[in-house]
């Protein structure tokens, strides 16, 4: 709420220099740690901070050394305020041209604006919980003054001294009676009209403008259609850097004075080697899934389906998980089946749970009448993962930009069921092609067709990709690894003493035939 630095990066995208030094914030920081004294920091994601606070755990002070730290890559925020590498949320970034490209990246927000707003939705929250209250508060404190009171009730706590009691706060409002008539059925609304494009600014409108004026048209020649590859190029020398190429260069060193680097994956390590990150600090240490324990918690519902060497002239259940937006690619797999012919399209029962993926229904159900069967769902819970993939052949992952370690692979897997993924980031790490899933080109809707094409041709190979799906990592076994890693670095704090990290393997595909 308070914190001179804004979270999510985003929103302090205009200020790339809070995020490398921003004083006020860090002395909080290194109170705080003055006070646990903790041995080991471990920094996941640094947004709503700044590279000085981990420097704040690794000073010594007076009566304590310091802290050993460790940092892992879950993302890019550190070399891409963007988060994504994506130009303006719709192109690979190859180059920053020393943050020359960043400027013109996206659409920026004042950070102080946004401050004052966080700060009236706070002072308005709470006259709406608490009309009683007189007068109104005033907005939080800098958080310094905050961080004071809350490092005094700490001392208190490590003293064994009792703690402040804080105030319970009172019941909620009564509801309030809201005015006008409530709207229950059709009859109810006096004169109904048409929403017009201009009224909608979600995204929606747009596509269901598109949607009365064209239908699908191939398009290989527009940019957006580029096929991207998995291949990492060292950036350009730059000799001159604007602040966002000097919060690239800040962020960098930072990483190099951790004493571990963990990358999510193997594409991830060498992508921020290439960056300049040393080599010998990093470790490729893939993350956990929480997806082992609710598939256990829920066996009954994960299941087989009928083997195609069985029944063979049953539908391929194809299914896609995930967020509606550019980097995640749904809009992909609607152009791959779009290429396809009715002959393939009929083979296949599709199932979409996409948060937020309005504005792509009418895409996949203009398809429906193609397909063997079409269900089209917007979001689902974690909870629902197990049911939504029992008895399921296929889990289609068609980013469209260099994902880290997507959590939907592990999913699948978790469910027994093998991966259609796009050759990008990570998951090439994961998915091994012919062996537990398939792969194809990223952006490449020709080739997602072809493998889709493929499986129609030859059903069997799902049943043997399935045998050789297994569970992911289980947060219990990643905890274990963790707690492994912080006594390394408190036994050796060197971090060369790390063992090689091995280099992203060599993808190979067999070519895919023509449709």
């Amino acid at each position: 709420l308070n914190s001179p630095v804004l979270a999510p990066s985003l929103l302090q995208f205009a200020d790339p220099a809070g995020e490398t030094a921003c004083p006020e914030l860090e002395g909080v920081v290194r109170q705080l740690f003055e006070t646990l004294q903790p041995e080991v920091v471990h920094f996941h994601n640094i947004e709503g901070f700044s590279a000085g606070c981990l420097e704040a755990a690794r000073k010594p002070a007076a009566d304590w050394p310091g802290a050993k730290v460790a940092y892992s890559l879950h993302n890019y925020h550190t070399i891409c305020p963007q988060v994504y590498l994506m130009h303006n949320h719709t192109d690979p970034c190859f180059d920053s041209g020393g943050g020359s490209r960043c400027a013109t990246c996206i659409e920026r927000t004042d950070p102080a604006a946004e401050k004052l707003a966080r700060a009236r939705r706070y002072v308005r929250t709470y006259r709406e919980q608490h009309p009683e209250a007189q007068p109104a508060p005033t907005p939080p404190d800098p958080p310094p003054s905050i961080a004071r009171g809350l490092l005094t009730e700490i001392k208190r706590f490590v003293k064994g001294q009792p703690v402040r009691d804080w105030p319970t706060p009172p019941p909620p409002p009564a509801p309030i009676a809201l005015p006008g008539r409530a709207i229950e059925t059709e009859g109810d609304v006096q004169h109904p009209r048409p929403v017009a494009p201009e009224d909608e600014d979600r995204g929606q409108a747009r596509s269901l403008t598109e949607k009365e004026s064209n239908g699908f048209v191939p398009r290989p020649e527009d940019p957006s259609w580029t096929p991207l590859g998995n291949v990492i190029e060292p950036e350009p020398a730059t000799a001159v850097r604007n602040a966002y190429g000097d919060r690239r260069s800040a962020m960098v060193a930072m990483l190099n004075r951790c004493d571990r680097v963990l990358a999510v994956s193997s594409f991830v390590r060498e992508k921020f080697v290439s960056m300049g990150v040393e080599a010998a600090r990093t470790r490729t240490l893939p993350i956990g899934s929480r997806i082992n324990a609710m598939v256990e918690a829920n066996r009954e519902l994960v299941f087989a389906p009928e083997p195609f060497a069985e029944n063979p002239r049953r539908p391929i259940r194809l299914v896609f998980l995930g967020y509606n937006n550019l980097y995640k690619g749904l809009h992909v797999l609607a152009d791959a089946l779009e290429l396809l012919t009715p002959e393939y399209l009929r083979h296949f029962a599709v199932l979409i749970h996409a948060h937020q993926g309005e504005s792509m229904r009418w895409r996949f159900e203009r398809l429906g009448p193609r397909l063997a069967n079409l269900e089209y769902k917007l979001a689902y819970d974690y909870s629902d993962i197990p049911w939504l993939l029992g008895g399921r052949d296929l889990v289609v992952v068609p980013s469209v930009w260099w994902d880290n370690a997507p959590q939907t692979v592990f999913e699948a897997f978790g469910c027994g069921v093998p991966v259609l993924g796009a050759e990008l980031g990570g998951i090439p790490d994961f998915v091994k092609h012919g062996h537990n899933g398939l792969l194809f080109r990223g952006n490449d809707r020709y080739d997602l067709a072809r493998r889709l094409a493929e499986v129609v041709r030859e059903p069997t190979l799902l049943d043997r990709l399935r045998a050789n799906v297994r569970p992911p990592k289980a947060i219990a076994d990643h905890a274990g690894e963790m707690e492994t890693l912080y006594r390394e670095l408190l036994s050796s704090g060197s971090a060369c003493s790390l063992p090689p990290a091995r280099t992203i393997p060599t993808a190979t595909r067999p070519t895919g035939a023509a449709l």
